[in-house]
């Protein structure tokens, strides 16, 4: 039986052409070479990848971080699941200021094998540098322990207070456990008080500094640094006497700080002894210390003094005086001296920033044409720079020097790299009213797409996002109604939310239903913005209810809305006319 099983199998094998013969043995053949090769390769790729692994360790101890990031790429791209590699990956990305470390950082964060120390590092990463939208949503994907532990707490609400979020800040600190060490939580709650900008806040502030400063004089950097962000006028002599005294023993490290943190003290108790606790000042700390004298003369407007004391020769020895002789001059209004000093030592800054005080010398000399050649250079800087700030930078520097258009500039640029410590949407709402006024529709468009991956839960940013696509035409009515009725059923009072539905449901040709969602509100139209009123007076005609030349539409200031709303109201209007 097994004899004729075979002869069969010789005869169907003769009987096949000579190129299916040759193509079953070339399939066998290599079928018989991946099983004998596989396994040999298997063990070669794994050796090959621990070998990468070993030199980008050997790598960050070298300190040749650009070698690390390459042989941990490598390993990842063999194995993207090696929590080893990503950890060192954002080690490398970090310190070469990589503009993918942010995104590193978050993949570190989310890793299924990351410890509480990786999400840790991963945190402290990206606190500083991605939008806040960003950051917020990290936060709560936490695990609850994190989220409790004081090292994660202080880096978000560090976060939140920079952005004067002081509400979010407390409730993050104040749901520390009791167990939370006491002087970390102190400082941050102190810093909020600060940041209110309310006499009573400040009352507060020094009541908890004096009872929360060390006694020992030790560690006290911090503690000064919230002292000197008290306003001169706002200091309480009598409550703040517990910290004069301790200031008179600092340890050594901090005596200079110390010294000029009692003058300033005295400098607010005493107009007498003004001048002489300023020249004493200067003669005790103009060679050991000049940089805290210059902070420190900066603090008490003290400008002039600041540069009669620590002149532009100095910089030679002391590079860090630039900031504070910068703005000192600026402060001073010597524009031709500022031209000056950035001729001479502009090297401390990046190209951008160096460009845009420039740009702030021309504006400010009555230079227009140097102003908009300056600017762009600037901006044309900052668009190639690594820097993720860059844009926000430029921001600063034209907004503290009144140039309001190329403030606004800047932080459209900054928005549309996506990149960088971006506010939250809310806070843009003095941009966004002035891009509105402006009837530029296309920017704020763009702004609401480029915020939704940062605030996905955000309604106020999904209903201006579903409004502006609405009158568009940039997504399918009906697309825009599925987030819209989800949304609205959430808010079944919200004026803004109804008013988008209605103009969603009149783009998708429903002005019944457009008008049924606006019915329930018993809405006023004279107390709507002009875009809502132009909406809700559309629906209205459109389903009979005034008529098309109603003095309500015809008195509409037309041109106050933006262009988009202009048209696709005017448009409905018109289809509508018999």
């Amino acid at each position: 039986m097994i004899r004729d099983f075979l002869e069969a199998i010789h005869d169907r094998w003769a009987n096949l052409q000579a190129l299916a013969r040759a193509l079953i043995l070339l399939a066998g053949t290599a079928a018989v070479g991946f099983l004998a090769v596989s396994g040999p390769f298997q063990r070669f790729k794994a050796w090959r990848m621990e070998r990468n692994l070993q030199a980008a360790q050997e790598a960050v101890t070298a300190s040749s971080m650009q070698d690390a990031r390459d042989l941990s790429l490598s390993v990842l791209r063999a194995n993207d699941s090696c929590i080893e590699a990503f950890r060192i990956l954002e080690k490398a990305t970090a310190s070469l200021r990589d503009p993918w470390h942010d995104e590193i950082a978050r993949a570190l964060l989310s890793h299924p094998q990351s410890t509480d120390a990786d999400r840790l590092t991963a945190f402290c990463g990206i606190a500083p540098d991605v939008p806040l939208g960003l950051l917020t949503q990290a936060w709560n994907l936490l695990p609850a322990q994190c989220r409790a532990d004081l090292r994660f707490v202080t880096v978000f609400a560090d976060r939140m207070i920079a952005e004067r979020h002081f509400k979010e800040a407390t409730l993050v600190l104040l749901a520390l456990p009791k167990g939370a060490p006491n002087q970390a939580v102190q400082q941050r709650l102190i810093r909020i008080l600060i940041g209110s900008d309310k006499p009573e806040g400040y009352d507060e502030a020094q009541r908890m500094l004096v009872c929360a400063f060390p006694a020992n004089g030790e560690n006290l950097a911090t503690w000064l640094d919230l002292l000197e962000t008290i306003p001169l006028a706002l200091l309480q002599p009598t409550t703040l006497d517990p910290i004069r005294k301790q200031l008179q023993h600092p340890a050594a490290g901090e005596a200079a700080r110390a010294a000029l943190m009692l003058a300033r003290l005295e400098y607010a108790t005493h107009n007498s002894r003004r001048a002489a606790l300023v020249e004493n000042a200067i003669t005790a700390w103009q060679e050991r210390a000049p940089e805290a004298l210059a902070r420190f003369l900066g603090d008490l407007g003290l400008y002039q003094q600041l540069l009669d004391t620590c002149p532009e020769a100095r910089l030679e020895q002391h590079p860090g005086l630039f900031p504070p002789i910068l703005e000192a001059i600026e402060r001073c209004g010597a524009w031709p001296r500022v031209t000056q000093l950035l001729d001479a030592r502009g090297s401390l800054l990046p190209k951008f920033e160096l460009l845009a005080h420039r740009a702030v010398v021309a504006a400010k000399t009555g230079d227009a044409p140097a102003q908009v050649l300056a600017w762009s250079e600037a901006r044309g800087e900052a668009k190639s720079s690594a820097r993720a700030d860059a844009f926000l930078t430029l921001h600063r520097i034209a907004r503290g020097a009144a140039m309001d258009r190329e403030a606004e500039q800047a932080l459209v640029e900054a928005i549309r790299r996506g990149r960088g410590p971006l506010p939250l949407y809310a806070d843009l709402k003095p941009l966004l009213n002035s891009l509105a006024r402006q009837g530029k529709d296309k920017i704020l468009l763009e702004i609401c797409a480029i915020y939704l991956p940062f605030e996905s839960a955000n309604p106020v940013l999904i209903t201006q996002l579903a409004y502006l696509a609405s009158l568009n035409a940039l997504l399918e009515p009906k697309t825009v109604l599925v987030a819209m009725e989800h949304l609205a059923k959430g808010f079944p009072k919200d004026v803004p939310i109804q008013c988008v539905l209605a103009t969603a449901y009149l783009c998708d040709a429903q002005p019944v239903k457009a008008a049924a969602s606006l019915d329930r509100l018993a809405l006023d139209p004279d107390r709507l913005a002009p875009g809502y009123k132009a909406a809700y007076l559309t629906i209205q005609a459109l389903n009979d209810r005034i008529p098309k030349d109603d003095p309500g539409l015809t008195g509409l200031p037309w041109n106050a809305l933006l262009p988009s709303e202009r048209k696709k109201f005017r448009e409905l209007l018109r289809a509508a006319t018999p």
